[in-house]
């Protein structure tokens, strides 16, 4: 995994903060939503939202690339103060407060294109091998929902190897980020997808984080990320 490292600048915020600490956010490296490009420079669907967002609000902000679970773990473990783009669930709202969206994203299911499997069947769940990368909202539904669950790589771009190896009967993957790499290896006509569920990405800031801001913070973030989002995906 490539590292990088994000400033966003700022001298003030609507006169509460003077001399702010940077906020310490964390991302993984998934094209479109954010990349490490050349020369050390990053873009992507939601790290341009992020930045925008908090560069409206004139905080200064520090964002790095981790995998994704270790991500998670960090800002939990207090390492840092949030990590997106991530969809909803319990178990995150629990530790930090979702702000959004930041980017679209459908999840969809992704079968070979020769798999006569329909994964919107009764009795799928019961006996097709399923996969979604480690650390993500997809593979901890897929658990909850009792798929038999066989792969879960470390990284989002691996699902499309265990897929094609034959190593998992369909894959639950994000739909723009494995559309873009379905047109970087060339493989578009070897798969075929199916519409899971819409789960647009946002940005959870850590609880601990939040209880440190003033109490209109949350509806000044949510407006600039409103303000910030792009017409259409890239």
């Amino acid at each position: 995994m490539r590292r990088g490292l994000l400033w966003l600048t700022g001298c003030c915020w609507a006169g509460w903060v003077q001399a702010a600490q940077p906020l310490h956010l964390l991302t993984q490296e998934q094209a479109p939503y954010a990349m490490q490009l050349a020369g050390g420079s990053q873009a992507g669907l939601a790290l341009d939202t992020v930045r925008c967002a908090f560069g409206r609000l004139s905080l200064p902000a520090e964002i790095r690339f981790a995998a994704w679970a270790r991500a998670q773990r960090r800002v939990e473990n207090g390492e840092g103060d949030g990590y997106f783009p991530a969809s909803r669930n319990a178990e995150r709202d629990g530790l930090s407060q979702w702000f959004g969206p930041v980017a679209p994203q459908q999840w969809r299911w992704y079968l070979r294109r020769d798999s006569r499997l329909d994964p919107l069947a009764p009795g799928f769940r019961e006996y097709a091998r399923v996969g979604a990368y480690a650390g993500s909202n997809m593979l901890h539904w897929l658990q909850e929902q009792h798929y038999q669950v066989t792969v879960s790589p470390p990284e989002h771009d691996q699902m499309l190897d265990v897929l094609l190896a034959g190593r998992a009967d369909a894959v639950l993957a994000a739909n723009l980020a494995m559309d873009k790499l379905l047109a970087q290896r060339g493989a578009a006509g070897k798969v075929r997808s199916v519409l899971a569920q819409d789960k647009p990405l946002g940005l959870y800031l850590s609880h601990r984080f939040m209880a440190q801001q003033p109490a209109a913070f949350a509806a000044k973030l949510q407006r600039a990320l409103a303000r910030c989002q792009p017409a259409t995906p890239r």
